[in-house]
Order: C-alpha cells, then structure tokens, then sequence
C-alpha cells in the first residue's frame, strides 16, 4: 500500500475541505446521472484523529474533482488580484515611459509611425542604441506578461461578450485603426503585444529595418491607448500577447501539427497525394523553373503569394522568386518558393484559429493573403474522407462562398475610433447595432426542429441574412444618413462574406467574413447544424460558431 507524506496528506485535505465549501455555496452543480456516485464518494472520505483526511478514503472521483476545484480557485484569485483595466494601464505606462520621447514628438508634428520608424532608422546612432537596449527591454516586457498575462486570459475567457483577435500580421497596420474597422460590430478586439512579437527577430533582421519595425509597430500600439484604458465594460480594445508569443520553441512544435493540411494544400495545388512534408519538398525540388511549376499545377487559383500580385500564377509564382528562401533551399529552384510559402502560411492560419480560441474569440484578419489561406485551412481541416459522399455522419462538411463575382457585401468600417467609443460610453452600441445588423438578428433561436438539415441551407440561411444587411446599409448611405455620429456616407466600405459550417460532434466554425464582423452573432449559441439522421439526444447539444472571421478591404 503507497505511503503518503504529510505534505501529500495536508495537500488533499485543503483540496477536500475547499470542495465541500465551493458545494455548500451552491457554486457547483451534477448532473443528475453522476451525483449520487459522487456524494456516496464524497460521503466515504474519512479523518485522522489530528483532523486531516485519510488519503485511503479518498478515490480517484473526489482527487480529479478537487484539483479543479482549486483550479477554478486559482483562477478566480488570479482575476480578483488584478484586472484587465490595471494590465491595460501598466503596460501602456511602460511603453510611454519607454517611446514617449520619440513619440510625443510624432504626434504634434502630425506624423504616422511609418514615418518615425523609417527617420529613426536613418540614424546609426539611434539604431545602435535600440538594438543595444532592446534585449534588456524585451526581458523586462517578457516577465511582465509571465506574470500577467493568465489573468488577463482568465478575465477574457470567462467573458461572455463578441472577441475577434488580431491575426495575419505583426500588429495592425497604422492607417487602419482596428476598433474603426470592427468596433462597431465586435465587443473586444484583442490585440497582440508588438514586441513579445518582433524581438525574437532581432538576429534575423538587419539592424535598421528592425529598429524601423519595432518603432512602426510599437507607436502603432500606442496609438490605442486611449481605447484600451477608457473606463467601459467590456473593454473595446485590449493589448493581451498570444500563447504562441511565449513558446521558445512554439515554432517547432506548430509545424508538427500543421504537417497534414500543409500535405492536403500541396495536394490540392499539385492534383496528387504527399505523404508526408519531405515527400512535398522533394517533389518541389525537382521543379527548376517557373515552367516546371505550372505544368504540374492543378489547383492554380490558390499558387498566391500576396494577393497584390495579380491573380496569374506565372506572375506570382515570379514576384516569389526575388524572396529569400530557407537555408539549404536553392532560391534560383522555382518550386521551392512554393515549398516555403506552404510551410509558412498553413502554421500561420492554425495559429490564428489557436490563439482566438484561447481567448475564447474569434479570428480578425485583415489581411487579404492571410484571410484566403485562413479560409483554405479550414476547409483542408473539413476535407471529406474518402468515401460514400453521402455520410457525412464522420466528417465536417466545411464550404467557404466568396460573396458572388463582382459583387461586394458592403459594411460600416473605418467609423473614427472616437465616435466607437463615445457610442460605447453613452451605452448606445446595442442599438446602433439594431440598425448596422439588420437582418442578422433573424437567425436567432434557429433550432434542428425547424432548421433545414444540409449544409447548402445553413450557407445560404447566412448568406440572405447578410444580403438583408448589405441593403439596409446601401440604403442608409443613398439617404445620407447620419447615425449616432456616424457619417454613414463616408464609412461605407466594402468585403466579401465565407461561410464554414461544420457537423455535429465537431467543433463548429462558423465563418463569415466582411469588413467588421456581424451584430447578432452575440445571440447565435442557439444554432444548431444537423444534416443526417437528427436523434433525440443530438437535438440536446448545443453547437456555436467559433469562427466569425473579419477582413477589412480598403475601398
């Protein structure tokens, strides 16, 4: 019999004595099929004569159930010590006192961050001393975050409000304000830390290309201050660095997991099966010249590199191959431009799905390139099995509809961020996104019991719902409305719409991209996407879209 040490013993009974309070305060609930197995558990344990539990006496049911419960305690101490407001005011303080000599002096000469990262990058002496401090500066931002950063998750996570992080990119680009984009349509936009993300690329990068983008995108950050500290529940903007911003080794072990939908992308550009990523690159070694590359190209439409490039694969395929490639890639091989691009992008859109949901939010990409192979991901994640078409009882059934040719779904988007928050402030957001998301809010309450049961339906159900939407704000610019503030005229913009749906015992990815997001969605939990044979107990299980994903495109 094992021999438990009073250290070991003290600890079980704390865990013991802590669950039966969290019980007795009705803070947990059973389901009616496991509680009377657990209260006979709990009913059994036993104490010594000094007071403390018999660790005999205690099965496996009541250790699990007492080690989450002094995670849940944890994790509620971790948010009373500290909120999001306090984090919010610490860092920005930090960079303040850190930038502010350089930074003061953009803003009232009416300069942009692009501009001070390119004049302070001019200076040898300036970049020597930023490149000098840096490492030192990253530490102390490091630290910062590892003792931070878990609330911050925690105050997120357990909030019940609309969250789309940042993705696709370092930070957002300083000409397009985030909360201008999507603050109307979304609750919280997440935003990562700009030097957890840039500093890990102080030895790959030239010195003043790297001083020009931590400046760009640190005064870029900075920028949002104001909406991140302003006193609002909940907050409109948040600087919060992903998971992946601490791994050393992150890099590795994402590539790991991306190896089969990098395969499924290389299989749909080449119409052929890859066993495994050393069987891609060799294949893609053996494609000297951009010739070789479109004769074995299949799928042509998805050979992109930066969606500025044109849409010709042959002019893609020749902007790639002015880029530098890995170590060991011959950069003068064409098909191994292909090969990078691939390793790149696909751990790329995993990453973003994997920090959203994190934070228990959803992707906002901005960027079009990011956003086309985001939209690739998940369908590779989705692809069929081989197989009887017709059961999809085992797999996603994932279809992505760019928003008819020629044609563009047209939102509210880059609304000033001041008007956002004084919407916010004045507790009018509700009701201006009544109007914004008109038609939207059909959707709700949407049930197996009256819902069509094929994937075709639900896209097109969303499709129509947003349609609706394009017209009331078409209608609304024609009548040169202006709403709340709003110049509705002068912040219309345009984007296209996806939709994903996904079957029932898999997680649901909901995708729907425009210039902002889509008011309502805050109300869909309900949506429940059956397509076969809908029982009893699957009529039980509620299914939610965890993958709203906004773009922004520029007019």
């Amino acid at each position: 019999m094992r021999e438990y040490s009073e250290e070991e013993i003290q600890d079980l009974t704390d865990r013991v004595f802590l669950a039966r309070e969290q019980l007795q305060a009705g803070k947990v609930h059973f389901a009616a099929h496991l509680a009377d197995d657990f209260f006979r558990s709990l009913e059994a344990i036993r104490l010594r004569a000094d007071g403390k539990v018999d660790p005999r006496t205690v099965d496996g049911r009541i250790r699990s159930f007492t080690l989450a419960m002094v995670a849940m305690r944890q994790r509620e101490d971790a948010k009373k010590a500290v909120s999001l407001a306090d984090i919010q005011s610490a860092y920005f303080d930090f960079l303040f006192q850190q930038f502010g000599a350089f930074y003061e002096p953009m803003i009232k000469a009416g300069g942009n961050p692009g501009q001070a990262g390119r004049l302070i990058s001019k200076d040898p002496k300036l970049v020597e001393s930023f490149i000098k401090g840096l490492p030192e500066l990253a530490q102390v931002v490091k630290e910062f975050w590892n003792s931070i950063a878990d609330a911050a998750a925690y105050h997120l996570q357990d909030g019940t409000q609309l969250k789309a992080t940042f993705a696709g990119d370092l930070f957002p680009a300083y000409w397009e304000n985030a909360v201008s984009t999507a603050g109307l349509y979304v609750d919280t936009i997440v935003l990562p830390c700009p030097i957890m993300r840039i500093a890990p690329l102080l030895h790959v990068m030239p010195p003043k290309e790297f001083v020009s983008m931590l400046v760009k995108h640190t005064f870029t950050a900075m920028g949002y201050r104001e909406l991140a500290t302003a006193d609002i529940s909940p907050p409109l903007a948040l600087v919060v660095p992903n998971p992946s911003d601490f791994e050393d080794d992150g890099r590795s072990a994402l590539m790991a997991e991306c190896k089969p939908l990098i395969c499924k992308h290389a299989g749909y550009l080449f119409g052929r099966q890859f066993e495994s990523v050393e069987d891609f690159q060799e294949f893609c070694g053996n494609l000297p010249t951009v010739e070789n590359v479109l004769a074995e190209l299949k799928g042509k439409e998805r050979l992109i590199f930066d969606t500025e490039w044109g849409s010709e694969p042959k002019a893609q395929l020749e902007h790639a191959m002015k880029d530098v490639l890995f170590p060991g890639l011959d950069p003068k091989v064409a098909g191994n431009h292909v090969f990078k691009a691939c390793l790149g992008r696909m751990p790329q859109a995993v990453a973003a799905q994997r920090n959203a949901r994190h934070f228990g939010g959803t992707p906002l990409i901005n960027a079009e390139t990011s956003w086309l192979h985001y939209t690739w991901m998940l369908e590779y994640e989705g692809a069929p099995v081989r197989g009887d078409e017709k059961d999809r009882t085992s797999m996603h059934v994932v279809r992505a509809l760019m928003s008819e040719t020629g044609k563009n779904l047209e939102w509210l988007g880059n609304v000033p961020p001041e008007t956002v928050l004084q919407i916010r402030k004045q507790g009018l957001a509700e009701e201006v996104r009544a109007i914004l998301g008109h038609g939207v809010s059909d959707l709700i309450g949407i049930n197996p019991d009256n819902y069509f049961r094929t994937a075709d339906q639900v896209v097109e159900n969303l499709e129509q719902a947003f349609r609706t939407h394009q017209k009331a704000i078409a209608e609304a610019r024609l009548k040169k409305l202006k709403l709340f503030g709003i110049d509705v005229t002068q912040c219309v913009a345009t984007g296209g719409l996806a939709v994903a749906a996904a079957l029932t015992g898999s997680v649901a990815l909901g995708v729907v991209s425009g210039i902002a997001g889509s008011a309502g969605f805050t109300n869909l939990k309900d949506i429940k996407t059956k397509f076969t044979n809908i029982v009893a107990e699957d009529r039980a299980r509620k299914l939610s879209p965890t993958g709203l994903l906004f773009r922004h495109v520029r007019r």
